[in-house]
């Protein structure tokens, strides 16, 4: 059981309003965990009565069930901590936002992780994705990472060979573990050069991509099929832009961003994705890998579309 009673701990959480998606249905049981010792307790507790275990960050790259999720789901939003030393390195937790900690990263003249201002996500699915933008990524700072495995709670500590970062992926996206927090190595700039860069970012995002505000989205759909192959550009190819399923629609700014129009739900996405599966696999042969990850109890619909197209 739970020792700890500082643990925010809801029943039937709506998650919709977790993800930036803005889809999804209850959660059986969600926790707040602020620090990793309560993750452990947690996930004991959820082990003990043979529930299925869920771990969400900021919601950024994720699609819902709209039947909900069983379980218990960990949302990890409260483990924010960071350590700079002299030297710039630095040690962040999972939980904060990517954009706080570029923000964190000018105030102390370090560069490195401008790239961060503009993905709307956390440092622990940062990692996981190996995330990168325009020539930076997570892959050419970090130093290590101390990872926590789900199915046994051993604790342990990566480093950068052993996390096996590649293109949108890591050891641990595969293997069943959590990013607990991570390490990078910074270099000293001049604050103007950092936050000119953080600029670029910033204004390429608002030019490029679907805003948040206005048009929930779960970030890019799919990942490129190869190197020097844009899968926004094969769907624009294609007349996908505005495709409409239900409450879901290709964005028009970008093809590869789906948006929530209002009432979307889960199966809405899932049928748009697949169409849009279908046409670049018919009229190009690739066979895409989706970005964005399905979690909750998925309708039998559901269950077959996402086997087509998710990591395996």
């Amino acid at each position: 059981m739970i020792a700890d009673n500082s643990v925010k701990i809801i029943q039937g959480l709506d998650l919709s309003s977790y993800t930036t998606l803005k889809i999804g249905g209850e959660v059986e049981t969600a926790y707040f965990p602020s620090n990793i010792n309560e993750i452990l307790n947690i996930i004991d507790s959820l082990k003990s009565q043979n529930k299925k275990i869920t771990v969400v960050g900021i919601g950024s790259n994720l699609l819902v069930s709209s039947k909900g999720v069983s379980g218990g789901v960990i949302l990890t939003q409260n483990l924010k901590n960071y350590e700079i030393s002299e030297t710039g390195r630095v040690k962040v937790d999972c939980g904060i936002k990517s954009s706080k900690l570029a923000q964190i990263a000018l105030e102390h003249n370090l560069s490195g992780l401008e790239f961060l201002i503009g993905i709307p996500g956390s440092l622990g699915g940062a990692v996981t994705m190996n995330s990168s933008a325009h020539g930076q990524g997570i892959e050419d700072t970090i130093e290590s990472a101390e990872v926590l495995n789900i199915e046994t709670n051993e604790i342990v500590t990566l480093d950068k060979s052993q996390l096996n970062l590649g293109y949108r992926y890591s050891f641990v996206e595969s293997n069943k573990h959590l990013i607990l927090n991570a390490t990078f190595q910074l270099k000293e700039d001049d604050p103007k050069n950092i936050s000119d860069k953080m600029e670029f970012h910033v204004n390429y995002r608002k030019q490029n991509h679907p805003p948040l505000a206005s048009c929930p989205s779960a970030g890019s759909t799919f990942r490129n099929p190869a190197p020097g192959v844009f899968v926004g550009q094969l769907f624009e190819q294609l007349g996908a832009k505005n495709w409409v399923e239900g409450g879901a629609r290709v964005s028009s700014i970008h093809c590869n961003f789906i948006v929530n129009t209002g009432n979307a739900t889960s199966l809405d996405v899932s049928r748009l994705m697949y169409k849009m599966y279908n046409a670049v696999k018919d009229n190009y042969g690739y066979d895409l890998l989706a970005e964005i990850r399905f979690v909750g109890d998925a309708t039998e619909e559901e269950e077959m579309i996402w086997k087509s197209f998710q990591v395996h």
